[in-house]
């Protein structure tokens, strides 16, 4: 029996009734009321943020919005965006990964975009691009963050893809194929491309865990895929969150950690169940994979 393919099929499981069914899970508030000032049991007025309570079952943000009812709500809007993030990068990977596997010329620019976007961590090159003029005050700087975040990554995991075609090449039983007459077309639809999707399922999960640990990074520095800049009177610019994703309860971390740790807590355990429920789910796979291998071998 494989357990760790069954834990991460429940943890992930659990995410995805949050994503389709959230607004509609008890206890949650459709509404999102903002609750400005409320009484304890003891009669007390409380104002934002609130603690954990009865009535709140683990506080309010700093707005005065259920904080459970929240997390519900931008589960959706969250798993959105690591969606496009993470479709954009496996589609463009594959794209490149074959593209390279036939040209020379597509080779050397899988080969120069991992490159270029390796030599320094990814969340310092995100943060470079991500302040040029041009994409922060775009008027459509939601859609340029989004392919920021999925391009910074194509060389790696089109890398990936190549040296799977690369193995399958090496193959005794491609040979073969060859020596049969096999053109490249057929040799692409019987060997190739099933290795790929067996590549694809185990590497999906896995780049939605570090998709979604990247959106913890971001959020953390206070830099959201919704996010708009408007100028103040003394020429700066004020970011304006326009979202309810759970990556911007980490926006005030260092605030809240002392204030109203509640806040950053339940967004961190909500993003770490599912960075965790997606590599177990991948590591699954991956088990399940040999498993068969063992077994045809």
């Amino acid at each position: 029996m494989n357990r760790i393919l069954l834990t991460g099929i429940v943890m992930t499981g659990i995410v995805l009734l949050a994503v389709l069914f959230g607004p509609s899970l008890p206890l949650v508030d459709k509404s999102m009321d903002q609750n400005l000032v409320v009484r304890d049991s003891d009669g007390a007025l409380l104002v934002p943020p609130i603690p954990p309570s009865d009535e709140f079952l683990i506080g309010t943000d700093r707005k005065g919005v259920d904080l459970w009812s929240r997390l519900m709500v931008g589960a959706r809007e969250t798993f959105y965006i690591l969606g496009v993030i993470l479709a954009v990068r496996l589609f463009a990977a594959l794209l490149l990964s074959i593209g390279a596997f036939y040209s020379k010329g597509l080779r050397l620019l899988m080969d120069g975009w991992n490159a270029v976007f390796s030599f320094m961590p990814t969340i310092f090159i995100i943060l470079i691009l991500l302040a040029v003029p041009g994409v922060m005050f775009s008027d459509y700087r939601s859609f340029w963050v989004l392919i920021i975040l999925a391009a910074v990554e194509v060389g790696r995991l089109a890398l990936i893809f190549y040296e799977n075609m690369e193995y399958q090449r090496r193959q005794t039983y491609m040979e073969a194929a060859v020596a049969n007459g096999g053109g490249r077309w057929t040799l692409f639809r019987n060997y190739y491309w099933p290795s790929l999707v067996r590549e694809l399922v185990i590497t999906a999960p896995m780049e939605a865990g570090r998709t979604m640990f990247l959106l913890v990074q971001l959020g953390v520095i206070g830099i959201y895929v919704n996010q708009q800049f408007f100028s103040q009177l003394d020429r700066s610019y004020r970011a304006v969150e326009m979202s309810d994703a759970w990556p911007v309860l980490l926006g005030n971390l260092r605030q809240d950690i002392y204030s109203a740790p509640w806040i950053p807590i339940a967004a961190l355990i909500a993003m770490t169940f599912s960075i965790l429920g997606f590599y177990i789910l991948a590591e699954g796979l991956k088990k399940r994979q040999a498993m068969k291998r063992r077994i045809q071998s």
